[in-house]
Formats: C-alpha cells, structure tokens, sequence
C-alpha cells in the first residue's frame, strides 16, 4: 500500500513539474521593470509590471472629454521620461473605481490602447491616471500578461519590443 501511494504521489508530482515545464516554455519570461511601446503615440516607456494589479494604467494628461456619435471619448497626452509627448483620442470604455489606502475611490476612465512588450503585442483596456507620486509612467496588470509572460521578480529590463510597426521610431 505504502508503494503505490509513494509511486503515485512520486508520479503526480512529476507530471505537475512537467506540465509546469511545458506551460513557462510557451511564455516570455519578463522582469519586474520593463520597456514597453505605446503604439499610436510611438512613445516607449518605462513601465513597472505589476501581478497584483487587474489592469494596466498610464500616467495621462486628460485634456478634454466629448462625445463623438453618441459616446463618450477622452483626448489625453501621454509622455516618456524624456518629454517626447503624444496626444490621443479614444472612446471611454468605461471607468474603473481605483480602491485607496485609508482614502476614497478614485473613478479613472479606462480606454484602450495597442501595446508592445518583447515580441508580442496586444490592444488592452488601460486606466488613464495622475500617476505624479509614481515613480514609472507604466503600470502593467495581470490583464495584459496573461497567458503570454512569466514574471521574474529578480530581473529588469529582459526585452525590447520588436513588434511590427515600431521599427524606426527612435524614442
């Protein structure tokens, strides 16, 4: 008796450690920091990656909010640590309630941008955000990395992006 449940525990564990193999194989492996590009703006930034967070949040200058056949749209300005600036409109998908440490919710209007991190691209929704107390303009949440990177807490800066479309842009 005590073979087969120390055979089939010894069993379980590999085919567990195998499949985990297998699932960070087909991943990036990316470090806490990284250089990501915002496609539109063709600004690159500095951004922390965040697995605590849901989404992902930008620190964005909201220049003026309108509606545009009967939706409500945002133009706000985006800029890297340099001073290279863009400014872009987007349709509010819909707003976020930022929860606060001993402080009210704040409402963020969530937007969607196209960003590059390595080699893969994705549009994902992002908050736009004062972020003036943060330390890095780029905050990316588990929405954009799922499925597709494996963070490794000791590591920064492990790739650049090479997604198509971003060659040239020297920012």
């Amino acid at each position: 008796m005590y073979s087969r449940v120390s055979t089939g525990f010894l069993l379980g564990s590999l085919l567990f450690f195998y499949q985990s193999v297998v699932v960070a194989a087909n991943k990036q492996v990316i470090g806490w920091l990284e250089t990501i590009h915002i496609g539109e703006a063709k600004l690159s930034l500095h951004a922390k990656i965040d697995t605590g967070a849901d989404n992902s949040s930008i620190k964005a200058k909201i220049l003026k909010k309108f509606e545009r056949n009967g939706e409500e749209w945002v133009r706000f300005s985006i800029s890297d640590r340099h001073d290279h600036s863009a400014v872009i409109e987007r349709k509010v998908l819909r707003y976020a309630d930022i929860k606060r440490k001993m402080a009210l919710p704040i409402r963020r209007p969530v937007v969607q941008l196209w960003i590059c991190l390595g080699n893969i691209s994705r549009d994902v929704e992002v908050n736009l955000a004062a972020r003036k107390n943060f330390k890095y303009h780029m905050l990316i949440g588990r929405s954009f990395l799922k499925g597709k990177y494996l963070v490794d807490s000791e590591q920064q800066y492990t790739s650049t992006p090479t997604c198509p479309g971003i060659q040239g842009d020297s920012r």
